[in-house]
């Protein structure tokens, strides 16, 4: 194949792609060359052939444009010439009958924060005769800029007559004289009132045939409502001061209030009102759609400055995360000040410069909160007078075009699986492939100078996060991991990329056809999201996730946690067999290893495979024997000795015992406790043989908030207690130790030393030492009691003691306990605390204090993770007797609310008042 037909043939694949909105700059000379290698001339000759040919188009843009017209054609539409001056000239010379647009298809959010409004609105303006809308929302959201849109869709749609009127009344104007608003909106006789000396029409008359939009409509009072139910009802009203005759009017209706419908209407007006829009505020839109709106009004300043405008990417940053309390109003005057502003400073220049600097004061301010974590290269977006949204918002870099392009290659191998019917297994095998290779090209392919400061701080936080999945999640990551992850996240950033209304659909039906398959995996890139929000601010978008759900499947890391191993005993020549086989394949998985005993065998014999069988598996956590009738007793005889791990053995196997049983061994229990539960549901006889050895020693860690903080201070104590002095630190559940005590499981498999939490679990046998004892290090003479026995040389001692301290420090804890900045949140629980403190109107002491930071810090990560504790003890009693300390815990809590942007709940108020009430 020559050069030629390989251009043709590259022309193909990208045509296929091709989008009139956003072009993509791999149909341009230039780009071309550098895809082929070759000169850019020897390429535009090779092009300018294939157009003369009538196999390519020509965009005569700047840069030039080039695509397979064969391929263009038959995915679009048929053209007249080879040649075209625009992408406008080519839009332009599509068939009318092709352009299904609406005016609603261009507003900012129509496929995402205003879908349902707009599919609402249109359900309305439809229907026969049209229903009356109220539209709700606070100022400055487009209430007023919505009713004009419906009004331009009534024509656009040919509902109403292209001379119809729109009439707007904003009825705030004549909230104090009720009167006067009647008389405007329905009009008047002569003589209805002093001064009234000639009949005039309304608002109402002036709309007849078309739409009447009444703004700021909860100012009517009662009787100009009332006023409006025979007009709504009938299509009728009478002027002000007309007793005996009424007029008819074909109006539409739209209102609009920024009040709360039931407090501020008559139900009997409302009942009237069947569409109910609500508009969100700016900052319910989400960063997506408020990064837009930014953009628009830059676009619409610089067409009046008739200068382009240069912003800097955190000036543009600042505007688009600052809250506007006047939303979209507010943002709009916002820039209109900032460009005026600008616009004196930078007169000589021939363009708006636009820098964090040119901010107002309070925008500045605002970005102060997030200067340390927001990750964006240094660059700088020029606006002009031709610029349009969508190539503002889709910035144009190669990293993200490749992104980008790799994402449409998963689109498209997902549509051709759909219709040609791959298989899951080469389905699965291309996406990986086209992961891999986007991966590749991100990690080799770029320059030195972009190996930077912001890429080596989001490798360290890409490493940090990981290593918390690994802690936590017990699965493996190697070093090209986090590289590869870290590469995508800072090349992908938070631009978002914009798709077609079908590829949109083509996204959505992707994650749902893919989702079951990818459970473990969504987990962890759910909570790699989180972690990394907190740091380094990253969001993922859905095919974002999608992406890392398949490389982390590929990676494999899932590790298979140690759990309790299962077999089966039976007499027969299968009934073991057939027992695990039934068990493995209902609950999907291979639990039970069968052993089947023939009536001749031994019992010598069988013991022998089983403990083969132990010899080559991990059963340190135990291993469960189902056994049939009378075998108990004799199989017990034979292991008695030789075991290394605890085993029970269970006798009376059935089909339902092993399936009961196989469902328990997922789940994060000791053995001792599953058989019980087995106990329970069934009547069984069985043996629990210990190995004949000395139990180890171990320290349990525990907290009255979850398993999760408990493992936290695991690994601090295991920084702290020398490894070569064989104590274990477990993490165990705090509600079950404070329900079970001293019959817990753990203590019938250990030698429980002491245990260290955040709360007293109140089993008098062991030592209890509080994380608050740690941290204030007054748990010394506690600690050297409690090891002195294992350690025993005093110089270790004293070591043990002074790593605790170094690795128990506040800082270190909160550190360790969770994904905050740990001055910020010190800072913010201090303050917690002294409101507390005021409100209480007592002190509460340092070791209570430092309990509270402990569990307030890992309080506010839950509620920033939306994980928050959802129970608590009598809660209906707590809330009816505790009512004034709920409101303090809640009234103090507002200041770490305001700043991370939670909400507490009244189960996590009840663990804070649990501290507080302790201190009394």
């Amino acid at each position: 194949m020559g050069l030629k037909e390989e251009l043709l043939e590259y022309l193909r694949n990208e045509t296929e792609k091709f989008n009139i909105k956003r072009p993509s700059i791999g149909l341009t000379a230039n780009y071309i060359a550098d895809v082929f290698k070759v000169k850019r001339n020897t390429i535009s000759h090779y092009l300018n052939q294939l157009v003369k040919e009538g196999k390519a188009l020509k965009i005569n843009t700047r840069p030039v444009y080039f695509l397979n017209r064969a391929v263009f054609e038959s995915k679009f539409y048929p053209l007249p010439t080879n040649i075209l001056e625009s992408f406008q000239e080519l839009e332009d010379l599509k068939p009318v009958k092709e352009q299904e647009t609406d005016v609603f298809d261009e507003l900012i959010g129509a496929d995402g924060s205003l879908k349902k409004a707009i599919t609402q609105i249109k359900a309305s303006v439809l229907y026969p005769g049209g229903l009356p809308i109220i539209l709700c929302g606070p100022t400055g959201v487009g209430k007023s800029f919505t009713a004009e849109l419906i009004y331009k869709y009534c024509l656009e749609k040919n509902i109403l007559p292209k001379n119809a009127p729109f009439v707007s009344f904003n009825c705030a104007q004549y909230a104090n004289n009720p009167e006067l608003l009647s008389s405007n909106l329905f009009g008047y006789v002569r003589g209805a009132f002093t001064g009234a000396n000639t009949t005039k029409d309304g608002m109402l008359a002036a709309a007849d045939g078309g739409i009447l939009f009444l703004d700021e409509v909860h100012r009517l009072n009662a009787e100009g409502q009332e006023k409006l139910f025979t007009l709504m009802d009938q299509g009728v009203y009478r002027r002000m001061g007309e007793s005996d005759s009424c007029h008819r009017v074909n109006v539409r209706l739209i209102f609009a209030t920024t009040e709360e419908l039931e407090k501020n209407f008559l139900k009997t007006f409302l009942r009237r009102i069947p569409i109910r829009i609500t508009i969100p505020s700016l900052d319910e839109r989400g960063e997506a759609e408020k990064e837009q709106f930014v953009y628009m009004f830059l676009i619409n300043e610089a067409k009046k400055v008739h200068l382009p405008i240069r912003i800097t990417n955190r000036a543009m940053e600042a505007l688009t995360r600052h809250r506007y309390t006047g939303n979209m109003g507010e943002l709009k005057n916002t820039i209109k000040y900032i460009v005026a502003a600008s616009l004196v400073k930078s007169q000589n220049l021939g363009e708006v410069r636009i820098t964090i600097q040119d901010l107002p004061a309070n925008i500045i301010e605002d970005s102060l909160n997030y200067s340390d974590t927001k990750l964006k290269n240094s660059k700088e977006i020029i606006i002009d007078e031709n610029s349009t949204l969508e190539k503002l918002y889709e910035l144009n870099t190669s990293h993200l075009k490749c992104i980008k392009d790799t994402y449409e290659k998963i689109l498209s191998l997902f549509a051709n699986s759909k219709e040609k019917g791959f298989s899951p297994e080469y389905f699965q095998e291309n996406l990986i492939n086209e992961v891999n290779a986007l991966l590749d090209n991100l990690i080799f392919n770029n320059t030195q100078q972009e190996q930077g400061t912001m890429l080596k701080l989001m490798i360290a936080n890409v490493q940090e996060a990981l290593e918390y999945l690994k802690k936590n999640y017990g699965i493996k990551f190697n070093g090209n991991s986090i590289y590869a992850i870290a590469h995508f996240l800072y090349y992908k950033g938070n631009n978002s990329i914009h798709w077609s209304k079908r590829q949109e659909q083509l996204i959505n039906q992707l994650i749902e056809s893919i989702k079951p398959l990818y459970k473990f995996e969504q987990t962890l890139v759910k909570y790699l999201e989180t972690i990394l929000e907190n740091k380094v601010d990253v969001k993922l978008d859905k095919l974002d996730k999608v992406f890392l759900w398949i490389y982390l499947r590929n990676l494999k890391v899932a590790e298979t946690p140690q759990k309790i191993k299962a077999v089966i005993l039976a007499h027969g020549y299968a009934t073991a067999s057939s027992i695990a086989n039934v068990v493995n394949r209902l609950l999907g998985k291979n639990i039970f290893e069968p052993f089947d005993m023939p009536i001749d065998i031994s019992v010598e014999e069988i013991a022998a495979k089983v403990l083969d069988y132990i010899k080559d598996t991990d059963v340190s956590k135990g291993l469960i024997i189902l056994v049939d009738m009378g075998s108990l007793k004799d199989i017990y005889q034979e292991f008695k000795d030789q075991v290394k791990g605890p085993i029970a053995i269970i006798n009376n196997v059935s089909t339902q015992m092993a399936l009961y049983l196989g469902s328990m061994l997922d789940k994060e229990l000791f053995l001792e406790e599953i058989v019980e539960r087995l106990k329970t549901e069934n009547q069984i006889e069985y043996k629990i043989i210990y190995p004949k050895r000395k139990k180890e020693d171990v320290i349990i860690t525990s907290c009255q908030t979850g398993i999760g903080t408990a493992l936290q201070i695991q690994k601090l104590l295991e920084d702290s207690i020398p490894q070569e002095l064989g104590i274990k630190i477990l993490a165990h559940d705090y509600n079950a130790l404070r329900e079970s005590g001293m019959n817990e499981a753990i203590f019938k498999v250990y030698n429980v030393l002491a245990i260290i939490g955040t709360a007293d679990p109140g089993i008098k046998e062991i030592p209890y030492i509080s994380l608050e004892e740690l941290i204030a290090g007054d748990s010394e003479e506690k600690i050297r009691k409690v090891l002195k026995p294992a350690v025993g040389e005093e110089e270790r001692l004293s070591e043990i003691n002074k790593n605790i301290v170094r690795n128990c420090s506040l800082e270190r804890v909160i550190d360790s306990l969770t994904i905050l900045d740990c001055n910020k949140i010190l800072s913010e629980v201090e303050e917690f605390v002294n409101q507390l403190e005021v409100r209480l109107k007592r002190r509460i002491s340092n070791e209570r204090k430092i309990g509270l930071y402990v569990h307030v810090s890992c309080l506010v990560e839950r509620l920033i993770r939306r994980q928050p504790i959802e129970t608590y003890k009598n809660i209906n009693n707590f809330e009816q007797c505790q009512k004034e300390m709920i409101k303090i815990i809640k009234e103090s809590f507002s200041v770490i609310e305001q700043t991370y942007s939670v909400k507490i709940n009244t189960a996590e108020i009840g663990y804070i008042c649990d501290f507080l009430t302790a201190e009394v």
